[in-house]
């Protein structure tokens, strides 16, 4: 019988939660929440998506700042873009942590719905002017673009992460 040696990452270092707060304008209640085994499991080809270590500290980053948006405009219509709702959804999934780490951002239990553009024409509509908002806040925000040139027709924000050759390219 083979004997599996699960490694546990370090908990978040107070390095990690200065450069975010310092160089990428996160809350430092966010910034200190710990994702490291959330990063772990998207690193994991298997059980997450496989993505590098620069890939998933990057994913934090741009998960955090969705974040620090949501608290910071808490009437806002926010919606995040693939690798930041990726990490999310991971998130969400250490139930425990999640509760925690909502209470701890919000006051409360911070819902997901993952409906909206869904349910019809004008919900697409709807969805696709709070996406610009979001785009534009975060602009303002962290005084850079929320997607790149290059892929900032596609909500995706992929040009990095995507494994599947994305079609939408002009």
């Amino acid at each position: 019988m083979e004997n599996l040696i699960l490694t546990i990452p370090e908990p978040i270092s107070t390095t990690r939660i200065a450069y975010l707060v310092r160089e990428k304008g996160i809350d430092p209640i966010i910034a200190s929440i710990d994702l490291e085994m959330v990063k772990m499991k998207l690193q994991d080809i298997d059980e997450g998506h496989g993505w590098s270590l620069e890939q998933s500290d990057e994913a934090e980053v741009e998960y955090k700042r969705y974040l620090h948006l949501t608290k910071k405009f808490p009437d806002a219509s926010l919606v995040p873009h693939s690798i930041m709702d990726d990490m999310w959804h991971q998130h969400i999934l250490d139930t425990r942590a999640y509760h925690k780490d909502s209470n701890s951002i919000f006051g409360e239990y911070l819902h997901h719905y993952p409906y909206f553009g869904l349910r019809s024409e004008e919900d697409q509509k709807n969805l696709d002017v709070a996406f610009e908002e979001t785009q534009r806040i975060y602009a303002q925000e962290f005084h850079e673009m929320m997607l790149r040139k290059e892929s900032s027709h596609c909500k995706r924000a992929c040009e990095s992460y995507c494994k599947r050759a994305c079609n939408t390219r002009q």
